[in-house]
């Protein structure tokens, strides 16, 4: 296992991080374990070279400073280089190093020097992994250590053999464990930001077909119905001159900025000081109504302002999404219109509206010619008002017969 060197990129910098801060815990270990060589100097009267004892002792804590030094500063990972020329001191520290004893006890005075090599072996297992270097590593480390206490070998020299290679497997589980879950992490973050960037497009998208409904509700619901009168040579009634100076109110504004039209400032706040024909709300809302049950009331205005014979019921117990409100009330308009356009003069309408924040129905029914829904495609503002009611959780059922009203 030899880990990740690169991959410092904004969402691996976790993998990078733990790198460093398994080299860092390897130069912890480095610069501790030094002390251990100094013991052998309390026993000053019985070594052999007292002095060679306190060369030791220099060139272990000059070699542990370097060592923890570049472990710190160095690159995200112990480089080879480093591990290897850690594995080669040691070597030289135990043969020199035991020499300091006599022959016979060298194993009992100079097995201080086991702690301090056994870093080199756990620095094997943090830096190179599990391949043919790093084994041959530590089999270096445990073959010094057997010529460095010829020949006072004994049952510790077993134990100390074990430590060596206890070492490296040990370091070696938990650098792999501690790489495994820093990937992981990783992975995570990789996945959540690119979760993110998806729901930022959905987001766009989503207000983009939001724009694109209160465009074609607009056009549809507000300027064709005039066009449509015009064109066909009708008479400019006073209802049909305010729905004009409405929809031409509501126009500039769409061209200004879309995200104006709100649902409550859509239908439902009595208009926007366009003079004292009723704003462009559609009608005035009733004292005490507010929100939906607001904008209900101007749509059965202003289908009474143009002569239809519509009897209502609105009773709203609270306040749906103002998405859902706008959906509903697009839907409503469009099924009145319907019904103006297609009735052939239908002698009574009602609109039944009932709910609260959690749930909503609403009921436009006409006595008027009928149709047989089976036979007709939906199109026009049905496909976009209808559309608009089933993505946000809604349902719209159309029936009817010829002759028996929708």
């Amino acid at each position: 296992m030899t880990g990740l060197g690169g991959a410092a990129g904004p969402p691996w910098v976790v993998v990078h991080r733990t790198e460093q801060r398994m080299s860092r815990m390897v130069g912890y270990a480095r610069a501790a374990c030094a002390t251990f060589v100094v013991i052998p100097l309390f026993g000053w009267d019985r070594l052999r070279h007292p002095w060679l004892a306190v060369l030791i002792v220099v060139a272990a804590a000059t070699e542990a400073s370097w060592f923890a030094s570049r472990a710190w500063r160095g690159p995200d990972r112990l480089s080879r280089r480093l591990v290897l020329t850690d594995v080669a001191f040691c070597v030289a520290l135990m043969l020199v190093g035991s020499r300091a004893a006599q022959p016979h006890e060298r194993n009992k005075l100079m097995t201080e020097l086991v702690p301090f090599s056994l870093v080199a072996s756990a620095g094997v297992g943090f830096g190179l992994g599990l391949g043919l270097l790093a084994v041959a590593a530590v089999a270096i480390l445990m073959a010094a250590w057997s010529l460095a206490v010829l020949p006072d070998v004994s049952l510790k020299l077993g134990s100390d053999l074990l430590g060596f290679a206890l070492w490296y497997v040990v370091a070696m589980l938990i650098a792999r464990e501690l790489r495994m879950l820093s990937m992981a992490t990783a992975a995570a973050q990789d996945a959540a930001r690119a979760a993110g960037r998806v729901a930022v497009e959905q987001e766009r998208e989503a207000e983009s077909l939001r724009q694109r409904e209160i465009t074609h509700r607009e056009i549809h619901d507000y300027l064709l119905p005039i066009v449509d009168h015009v064109a066909g040579g009708g008479t400019p009634s006073p209802a049909l001159v305010r729905e004009a100076r409405r929809g031409a109110q509501r126009a500039r504004r769409i061209i200004m900025d879309p995200r104006g039209l709100e649902p409550r400032v859509l239908d439902g706040d009595g208009g926007d000081g366009g003079g004292g024909d009723g704003g462009d709300g559609g009608g005035t809302p009733a004292p005490g109504e507010t929100g939906f049950e607001a904008m209900m009331s101007a749509v059965v205005d202003t289908f009474a302002d143009e002569g239809l014979a519509l009897v209502p019921f609105v009773a709203i117990q609270g306040e749906p999404p103002a998405p859902v409100c706008e959906a509903l009330v697009a839907a409503t308009r469009e099924a009145l219109r319907n019904v103006v356009r297609h009735s052939a003069g239908v002698d009574e309408v009602s609109l039944f509206v009932d709910g609260d924040a959690g749930a909503v129905l609403v009921v436009v029914r006409d006595r008027g010619v009928g149709f047989d829904p089976a036979t007709v495609r939906p199109g026009g503002g049905m496909s976009g008002s209808y559309q608009a009611v089933r993505r946000h959780g809604g349902q719209v059922l159309v029936t009817g017969q010829p002759g028996g009203g929708v």
